[in-house]
């Protein structure tokens, strides 16, 4: 590994950028090492300082790493200011506190790339907790390094107070010095490919957390200041290549959200992903939604888009997506309710869709689901969940191919609410247009084993085949009989499926699958011989076997005999793997 190149190492790191263990391991190794480690270490260095923000596994010993990154962190804000001969003038490198901000090995404002809004303001509020503890103010190395940051940055020291307690009251300070440390951060980043707002969750979380929920918190102070960092100096430079954008509403008020939106879609047009949460806001006034659209119709290269928590009551956001439908490749919808179903009708225009998820919606009608796959040529992947079965208003002009060929992926459950018109309409659908489904997934009403016919004999190439009936029980040795499906991969039965041990058999001696995954769960009619069927045809293939509340419970020693042949099989493998 030493003779290895940097360009080599850069490109094995690169896939352990979530691992900062792994990352803080690789820079103690060798210079080279550090080199190429140390920039996807401070990508975020954030977020691994508060990965347990949203857990009561966060700590005082957690805060003081914190602390520690963070003061890191501005030492080489001033650092870097000093050098360039900013505002922060360059006499005060000649001064005697200069050596305690000394020059840091590496740039490393210069690597990060993620920024997420909470992270920051969390990190300096746990920053100031950290520098106003008994435990560093009883050092009186760390207080002179405080001074020196204080005194720099905002040209005011702390000496002046008597007590920890006075330095915590003074709510001017911190607000002054986060405006300062937020100007720093705009002005030295030079490209930002990441920005995002994504609030820890209060419950359950660190009861040291807990003091930046107040309503007079630091937290909040801090909360405040950085909303402005879109109208920075430098943040048309820093923002100007943000390549994806996530949002959460929960933290920040409509009005606050909503210019912040509108200015950043002044200055970016070049994401390519935007999530954005509203927190089930009931925003009447529209104004998120307005805003958003604009953010939306700004970007020119926008493929992927993710809506969640929303009553959706206007036009506006799907009328922004539908400017997009030439780039738009992407779109989920999650717990997304529309008060008129032409709100979200635009989704039929959006023809160059590879992928729609639509999770818990409701979508205030009982009628069923209409939405053709013909209307997305491109689809690659489909999935309804736990969707109340609606119709939709559609143009027929939307309609521009008559199959769906690409799609490979369908899934379709609805667990809490379910008719069976919805689902044969969309079950024929899919037999219809679609020949080459990989993966198929439903949960749902299914009243006839005509329409899973017309699926898996219309699509012979499937892998992955997930049903469940909890409703009517339903025979299927007609549709094994008919059925070969060579490439199957992974069956997963739930629910009253009846079928004999014969047309078993003969739908695994036709097919010859590569069945190597079977689970069964609530069946009556499974028995010693079905599984004695499947160990003998799928000798050699099956690695994982699982059965859950059986109805007819099976012998011990059929059991033990299952246990026995795959344990075998998967000791001839690794064996056979370890000699090659």
């Amino acid at each position: 590994m030493s003779t290895l190149p940097g360009d080599c190492l850069a490109q094995i790191f690169s896939y352990l950028d979530e691992d900062s263990k792994s990352l803080y391991a690789f820079i103690r190794v060798n210079r080279l090492w550090c080199v190429n480690a140390i920039k996807y270490l401070w990508k975020q260095p954030l977020r691994f300082a508060l990965i347990l923000k949203s857990t009561p596994d966060y700590t005082l010993r957690h805060r003081t790493k914190t602390g520690k990154l963070t003061e890191t962190f501005i030492k080489c804000l001033i650092h870097n200011e000093m050098v360039s001969g900013g505002d922060i003038q360059n006499k005060r490198r000649r001064s005697p506190r200069v050596p305690l901000v000394s020059p840091p090995l590496f740039n490393y404002i210069g690597f990060i790339r993620r920024l997420d809004l909470d992270d920051l303001g969390l990190a300096i509020a746990e920053w100031a907790e950290y520098i106003s503890s008994p435990k560093y103010n009883r050092n009186s190395s760390l207080v002179k390094v405080r001074n020196v940051v204080f005194s720099v940055l905002i040209q005011q020291r702390p000496a002046r107070y008597k007590s920890i307690k006075d330095f915590r009251e003074d709510k001017s300070l911190i607000k002054e010095l986060t405006v300062r440390i937020c100007e720093l951060l705009i002005n030295q980043i030079q490209k930002l490919d990441y920005l995002s707002m994504k609030p820890s969750k209060p419950f359950p979380a660190s009861e040291i957390f807990i003091i930046h929920l107040m309503k007079d918190s630091w937290f909040n102070i801090i909360t405040r200041e950085y909303m402005s960092i879109i109208n920075y100096p430098h943040a048309n430079i820093s923002l100007s290549h943000l390549v994806e954008f996530e949002w959460d509403e929960s933290r920040t008020e409509a009005e606050s959200s909503s210019r912040f939106l509108i200015d950043l879609s002044l200055v970016c047009t070049k994401i390519q992903t935007i999530r954005f949460d509203m927190n089930k806001s009931q925003t009447h006034d529209l104004l998120i939604s307005e805003a958003l659209q604009l953010l939306i119709e700004s970007q020119t290269r926008l493929e992927e888009f993710e809506l969640r928590n929303c009553g959706l009551f206007s036009y506006h956001i799907m009328h922004g997506l539908k400017t997009r439908a030439s780039t738009l490749k992407k779109l989920t919808l999650r717990k997304v309710s529309p008060l008129s179903l032409e709100f979200i009708s635009d989704i039929a225009y959006l023809y160059n869709l590879e992928e729609l998820r639509y999770y818990e919606g409701d979508l205030l009608s009982k009628d069923a689901w209409p939405l053709s796959f013909t209307h997305f040529p491109k689809l690659i992947y489909y999935e309804i969940d736990d969707l109340f079965p609606t119709s939709i208003t559609v143009n027929p002009d939307a309609v521009i191919s008559d199959s769906c060929p690409m799609l490979q992926t369908f899934i379709y459950n609805q667990k809490r609410y379910y008719k069976a018109e919805s689902t044969a309409l969309i079950m024929r659908s899919v037999g219809f247009h679609c020949q080459f489904l990989r993966h198929f997934e439903c949960n749902a009403e299914i009243c006839s084993i005509d329409l899973l016919k017309l699926v898996f004999l219309s699509s012979p190439n499937l892998e992955t085949i997930i049903i469940t009936n909890d409703r009517v029980s339903l025979n299927i040795d007609g549709l094994l009989l008919l059925t070969q499906l060579k490439n199957l991969k992974h069956l997963e039965l739930n629910g009253s499926w009846e079928f004999e041990v014969e047309p078993l058999k003969r739908f695994l001696i036709n097919s010859k699958p590569p069945l190597s995954t079977i689970v069964l769960s609530e069946n009556k009619c499974f028995e010693d011989s079905h599984l004695q069927v499947l160990l003998n045809c799928l000798k050699g293939v099956l690695t994982t076997f699982h059965v859950l509340k059986l109805t007819k419970r099976l012998s011990i020693d059929m059991r033990r005999q299952a246990k026995e042949d795959i344990e075998d099989f998967l000791y001839k493998r690794k064996t056979n793997v370890v000699e090659d």
